[in-house]
């Protein structure tokens, strides 16, 4: 089990800070920074820009601050028990090292989460604290081992919510002119990306949403073949017939027929 002794989200200092002390033997401390600011790491003071995470290892030095006015982030010291110090050592996820997230928002997010929960003091505040923090390092070693190239982590982020939204709303009239566009990126080089970075095509990825929903709604409603095609975004039965049998290889018909839940 992971225990969280103390967290914090969004703290913010009003005057210029300057923070050290010593962890204990058995404690590890995450800071989301949010603000630029400056930290001493091996006898080196070193500047960091806004939206840096740091997770220092238990025993270590800890000195940091901000000259000027504003310094913020959240903060989690936790604790780990043999099993999940197993869990941490396989994440092989650095310590003592600047890093910047390419989504640090959702690390945020989640801190937030266990911040509330774990001020609340409930029953489930251990059990609450535990799955969050779990869900943290993944989403800290996600970050850090899925994106294929250090050319663009921007647009993996943004890439990774047009593909999100893809699959959420597969019915829209997704044009890939206009997601370029919206990228304020060539088409050639918005398909070369999406392809890089989730090793299919964004117009395969419109084509295998639409053939998931239609899936579902074949399988769990008794609504017709042209209803269905109508509401996964095709124009006509016909194109959503052939297409599903080309990919799924069974008409809608006999997809139905044989996995009828």
């Amino acid at each position: 089990m992971i225990s969280v002794s103390i967290c914090g989200y969004d703290s913010n200092h009003k005057k210029p800070c300057n923070i050290s002390y010593n962890l204990t033997s058995d404690e590890y401390l995450a800071l989301l920074v949010k603000t630029d600011a400056w930290f001493e790491i091996d006898g080196k003071k070193i500047q960091t820009k806004p939206n840096m995470l740091i997770i220092f290892p238990p025993k270590s030095p800890i000195k940091y601050g901000r000259d000027e006015v504003g310094y913020n982030d959240d903060w989690i010291h936790f604790r780990l028990d043999k099993e999940d110090q197993e869990f941490f050592d396989e994440l092989s996820i650095p310590t003592s090292k600047v890093l910047y997230p390419y989504d640090f928002r959702s690390l945020t997010n989640v801190v937030e989460l266990m911040s509330k929960s774990f001020h609340k003091n409930s029953e489930y505040t251990a059990s609450l604290t535990n799955h969050y923090m779990h869900l943290f390092l993944l989403l800290v070693k996600e970050q850090f081992s899925t994106v294929p190239t250090e050319r663009a982590p921007k647009l993996y982020l943004e890439l990774s919510q047009i593909r999100t939204a893809i699959y959420n709303s597969p019915a829209n009239n997704w044009s890939i002119n206009a997601l370029a566009d919206e990228l304020y990126i060539s088409v050639s080089h918005f398909q070369h990306l999406y392809k890089e970075f989730f090793d299919t095509s964004c117009q395969k990825d419109i084509i295998s949403a639409r053939l998931r929903s239609a899936q579902y709604y074949l399988t769990t409603t008794d609504l017709s073949i042209k209803e269905i095609a109508d509401i996964c975004g095709y124009e006509n039965d016909l194109h959503f017939m052939r297409q599903f049998k080309k990919f799924i290889g069974q008409t809608p018909t006999d997809y139905r027929n044989s996995n009828w839940r």
